[in-house]
C-alpha cells in the first residue's frame, strides 16, 4: 500500500510540474513521429527495447531477481528517456519540449533513487 501510495504522489507532482512547465515555456506536444526522424526514433526505440528484453532473460533467471531486476529497468527507462530528450532536441526545432522531458527525467530519476535508497 505504501508503494502505490508514493507512486500515486509522483504522478500528481510529474503532472503538475509538467503542466507549469508548457504554461512558461509556451511549448504545445509535438512528437518526434510527426518529423523526418520518424524512421529513426522508431527503429531505436524497437532496438532498444529489443535488446531489454532478450537481456531480460538472464536477469530473470538468476536468483536475487528482484533487486537486479529494479536496477535492470531502471536502466533502461534512463537510456530511453535520455533518448527522447536527444531526438526531441534535435528534431523539435525552435521547440524547448526537450526540457521539459528532461524535467520529468530528473523527477522520475530522483523519486526512483529516493525509494530505493530512503523508504525501502
Amino acid at each position: 500500500m505504501k508503494i502505490f501510495l508514493y507512486l500515486v504522489i509522483v504522478a500528481f507532482i510529474i503532472f503538475i510540474v509538467e503542466r507549469v512547465l508548457r504554461k512558461k515555456l509556451c511549448v504545445q506536444h509535438r512528437s518526434v513521429s510527426d518529423t523526418e526522424g520518424k524512421k529513426l526514433y522508431n527503429w531505436m526505440k524497437l532496438g532498444m527495447l529489443t535488446v531489454f528484453i532478450i537481456g531480460l532473460i538472464p536477469v530473470v533467471s538468476l536468483d536475487e531477481f528482484g533487486e537486479l531486476f529494479f536496477w535492470y529497468l531502471f536502466s533502461y527507462l534512463i537510456l530511453s528517456n535520455a533518448f527522447d530528450a536527444f531526438m526531441e532536441w534535435k528534431y523539435l526545432e525552435r521547440s524547448k519540449q526537450y526540457v521539459i522531458t528532461s524535467a520529468l527525467w530528473v523527477i522520475g530519476l530522483s523519486t526512483m533513487l529516493v525509494y530505493v535508497f530512503v523508504l525501502q
